[in-house]
């Protein structure tokens, strides 16, 4: 059976500053997926950027705070987003296969089954899911995730050995870097003794509602004995291919 990986990626990654999408961030992206999928690994995507795309496409320089007005920024941004990363993976003979979640899929039995099957059928394809959360009917992800808690979800649905969450800052810090100078990065984390290091949780980007509070909390719902998750900069060059051969980059958790 080839290893699962579910790979998040957050907003401030795939929203240009210039143009709606950073084309050339998931174009690096797609190559590295080519090469893990040459290595043997099957390859699931859990992408954030709907709403930051749609601020974009209509000129926001502010995320609006009313639920409505974010779901129909996701409903417009969805496309562009969604057709970038078809057209960089097409240049590597890969096909994208959009999936749209919420979280109260996966509190039903039924549904979950259901999801775990339709991911393992694109897959066994050779097509790459693109997971987001549903934002243009549902509200839980808008309000408090950004993705994080959603990636979590998946890849212990999918029994996935490995969760890689990509942001834009270097892994997890002692203190939170955009605040303290004197912020240090830890390259390994024991999950189960997270408390006795006192972490600072740092704040949200303007395109996003995560922060490192919602990926800890995707760690408490994914992490065994036997898996292990990895936060990281997604703009380090190669840094899906550093991770898989254990390269000092990002922030390694392990549940012990």
């Amino acid at each position: 059976m080839n290893k699962k990986i579910v790979i998040k990626i957050g907003s401030s990654l795939v929203a240009s500053e210039s143009n709606v999408v950073e084309v050339n961030f998931i174009r690096k992206i797609s190559s590295q997926i080519k090469e893990l999928i040459n290595l043997g690994y099957e390859i699931i995507l859990v992408s954030s950027g709907a709403i930051a795309c749609g601020m974009k496409l209509w000129k926001l320089d502010q995320r609006p705070q009313q639920i409505e007005k974010l779901q129909a920024l996701s409903a417009v941004g969805q496309i562009d987003l969604i057709n970038a990363y078809q057209n960089e993976l097409k240049s590597h003979d890969l096909f994208a296969a959009q999936v749209l979640l919420s979280h109260e899929d996966f509190k039903d039995s039924k549904r979950s089954n259901n999801i775990k099957k339709s991911i393992i059928n694109i897959l066994a394809l050779g097509a790459i899911p693109i997971i987001n959360e549903n934002d243009s009917v549902s509200t839980e992800e808008i309000e408090f995730g950004d993705n994080d808690q959603l990636s979590g979800d998946v890849a212990k649905l999918i029994e996935g050995q490995l969760l890689i969450i990509l942001t834009d800052q270097d892994g997890v810090f002692d203190k939170d870097p955009n605040t303290s100078d004197n912020a240090k990065l830890i390259n390994k984390i024991s999950f189960n003794n997270l408390e006795k290091l006192g972490i600072e949780l740092g704040e949200s980007g303007k395109f996003g509602r995560g922060g490192m509070k919602t990926k800890f909390y995707a760690a408490k719902n994914f992490l065994t004995s036997t898996n292990q998750m990895w936060i990281a900069n997604g703009r380090e060059e190669q840094i899906l291919l550093k991770i898989i051969d254990k390269e000092k980059s990002g922030t390694e958790i392990n549940l012990n």
